[in-house]
């Protein structure tokens, strides 16, 4: 197997700390296609951390799924959603060992990472550096909740050293004895026996301890494995709403963190997916739209609110008005219905939307209006949202509400006029 330095953008050919070459392929087509890395094990091994860290790590630099199994008849197995090249899995790899194999001061991949007080922490072997690390990373928080347990080799290796202690102690005690001229056979068999019996509790002391260590691991690991089992199968068969269940677990992010409509990164998202709609030639088909915006989702974590927000930019630019609305329809209809949105949510965006496009302020009225005709809100909700000052907290509320007042009005009106009719019909 090829072997290159830690990290790999070292070229000294002298160095001595190195490890595989990062091997890996594509699997699978279409919509299942993914990357499967080969020796993913193997890798990191030999810069001494669960492969599970590099492959979540692969899976948060790139935005897709990505999962580390070790079965029996299966072997490992590292997978990340999407294909993606050996070059780009090389290069992740060499940033994850800068953060997190290499020391800050010497460079070498010598720290061992610790938790300490709910942070990562690390000290270096070769020369002596000690800080904390990356805490602010995604990968953090999965760090955290997955510590990296010592290795056998190491636990081994402390045990013989021990034990070499132990046996070295004796014999020097003993030979002392000998030495002053103890010649009392008798005392001797008793401390032997004695020694013997200290000996014996000891190892079976320690066999019970291990014995009790291995029950309470093999229970945590079988609650761990139903309780995932019982996720599993909570999961429905409708490809949409496991896609919203993703992304409702992301919602969190990193210590709580969620992108808001104002954003740099949410800008960002906008102008990505605008490029895409223009690669469309200005309207994508309704499914390949929200399979992009919902990658996006996952790859920057805002919620289903911004997510509404982000799809009125994208599709309408700066200008959305009642054709807009109209001519996108069913793309944003998707995104509405996919997360189940109430109509304050919908109303919440809106306003997001004229208060980012202050010249989209005139034509609310009409724009209100398309959306209430595509059944986007529930004309009880959306009066009691305005005439009520329910959204008053939220962006753009006080604006929206004077230039909707026209279609407010008219709203009531109407409503009062099926009133009557009703009335007059009894």
């Amino acid at each position: 197997m090829a072997m290159v330095n830690i990290p790999s953008t070292n070229t000294d050919p002298q160095f001595r700390y190195k490890m595989p070459r990062l091997v890996s392929k594509i699997e699978g087509r279409g919509n299942g296609i993914k990357s499967c890395i080969v020796n993913m094990g193997d890798v990191a091994r030999a810069l001494k951390r669960p492969p599970q860290y590099t492959t979540k790590w692969f899976g948060n630099e790139l935005g897709a799924q990505s999962t580390y199994t070790n079965k029996e008849g299966e072997g490992e197995r590292s997978i990340v959603n999407g294909a993606h090249d050996t070059n780009v899995f090389q290069t992740l790899l060499d940033k994850f060992i800068e953060k997190y194999v290499c020391c800050e001061n010497c460079k070498l991949p010598e720290i061992d990472m610790a938790i300490k007080k709910g942070t990562i922490v690390a000290k270096c072997m070769a020369c002596g550096w000690a800080g904390d690390l990356d805490n602010s990373h995604r990968l953090t928080a999965f760090i955290l909740k997955n510590p990296c347990e010592p290795e056998k080799k190491e636990k081994k290796e402390k045990k013989e050293k021990k034990e070499k202690k132990e046996k070295k102690e004796k014999k020097e005690k003993k030979d002392k004895k000998e030495k002053d001229g103890d010649d009392d056979d008798d005392d001797d068999d008793d401390a032997e026996k004695k020694e013997k019996k200290e000996k014996k509790e000891k190892k079976e002391k320690k066999e019970k301890k291990e014995k009790k260590e291995k029950k309470e691991k093999s229970e945590k690991k079988d609650k761990k494995d139903k309780k995932d089992k019982k996720e599993k199968d909570d999961k429905g068969s409708d490809s949409d709403d496991d896609d919203d269940n993703e992304v409702k677990n992301l919602e969190s992010g990193p210590k709580g963190y969620v992108a808001q409509f104002d954003d740099a990164e949410t800008k960002a998202v906008i102008a990505n997916l605008a490029a895409f709609v223009a690669t469309k030639g200005g309207k994508p088909s309704t499914a390949d739209f929200f399979e992009e915006i919902r990658m996006q989702q996952l790859a920057k974590v805002f919620d289903t609110k911004v997510r509404l927000y982000v799809a009125f930019e994208s599709l309408c630019g700066s200008t959305m008005d009642a054709k807009g609305v109209s001519q996108y329809s069913k793309q944003i209809e998707k995104v509405i219905t996919n997360a189940k949105m109430s109509t304050a949510e919908v109303l919440w965006a809106l306003g997001a939307y004229v208060k980012a496009n202050p010249g989209s302020l005139k034509a609310y009225a009409m724009t209100l209006k398309a959306v209430f005709d595509e059944d986007w809100c529930e004309e009880k909700k959306l009066l009691e949202y305005y005439n009520e000052d329910e959204g008053e907290d939220d962006p753009g509320f006080a604006d929206c509400k004077k230039s909707a007042a026209p279609f407010l009005k008219w709203l009531e009106t109407a409503d009062s006029d099926d009133d009557d009719d009703d009335s007059d019909s009894d």
